[in-house]
């Protein structure tokens, strides 16, 4: 049922940017082609140029602004809304919903960094013979593969887990706020928005009093380390410690929607 869960979730993600991501590419091709009348003495293409980048920077703020409404907009209906209803009838228990918006709200925030990502790829004026340097440099790479590539990309791959862990924390901070403003019995929008501030008060206390002894106590042992070692302990500790916000989050959310929840 979870996995039917998710499929739902993720069809509702698609419906919401099917239009966005290919725009986003399209107008990352146009704007190829379009540069170039930055650099010519017409104004026609000085205005094409100007309007079609300004479109396309239009797109990828909009993305991730919808991103974050999605969210917003999946959650607080979809669990606290008038579709909490049904939801909350399914056989799947309240941790299943929480992990399912989720798991979609970071794959919807990834998948748009990859877009964006792309989009500023395809304006850059690849010629020929660029693709061809960059496709000997991957074969370069591949056909002399050694420890030290190794550890850099399982440092690239750290770095991308830190930073999608450290998106559920985000996440599950809004979702957190949202079931404890929806408590109260009226204003549950500005209880919620109060209830996020809050949260965000006491986490920078948290931090200010726990982080530095931690940093104090572990600091030699990361300084043993050197280059990449030094990398990969860092990540880790970052990771960890945004493992163990995501957990308190998750716990809070899950607990107020299994044993609280009010959907009158």
């Amino acid at each position: 049922m979870f996995g039917k869960l998710l499929k739902y979730d993720f069809r509702a993600m698609w419906k919401q940017f099917a239009f966005i991501w290919p725009a986003a590419l399209v107008l990352a091709v146009v704007n190829r082609f379009t540069l170039d009348g930055l650099d010519s003495s017409s104004s026609v293409g000085e205005t094409t140029a100007g309007v079609a980048m300004l479109v396309y920077v239009a797109i990828l703020m909009a993305m991730f602004i919808v991103a974050v409404i999605f969210t917003i907009q999946r959650f607080y209906k979809g669990l606290l809304g008038d579709e909490g209803y049904l939801m909350h009838t399914l056989p799947v228990k309240p941790w299943q919903l929480v992990a399912s918006k989720l798991l979609c709200a970071v794959a919807a925030t990834a998948v748009n960094v990859a877009v964006a990502i792309l989009s500023m790829l395809l304006i850059i004026p690849w010629s020929k013979e660029d693709v061809q340097e960059v496709l000997q440099a991957f074969r370069y790479l591949f056909s002399h593969w050694n420890i030290q590539a190794t550890e850099m990309t399982v440092a690239v791959l750290e770095f991308a887990l830190c930073t999608l862990v450290s998106l559920a924390v985000g996440y599950l901070h809004l979702y957190l706020a949202m079931a404890l403003g929806h408590l109260f019995n009226k204003n549950r929008a500005a209880m919620s928005v109060a209830a996020f501030i809050a949260l965000q008060v006491i986490v920078s206390i948290l931090g200010n009093m726990l982080l530095p002894p931690i940093t104090d106590l572990i600091s030699p042992f990361v300084h043993n380390f050197q280059g990449l070692e030094g990398f990969h302990a860092a990540m880790w500790f970052a990771i960890a410690t945004e493992l163990a916000a995501s957990a308190v989050y998750f716990a809070g959310t899950n607990y107020i929607l299994h044993h609280r929840l009010n959907l009158e």
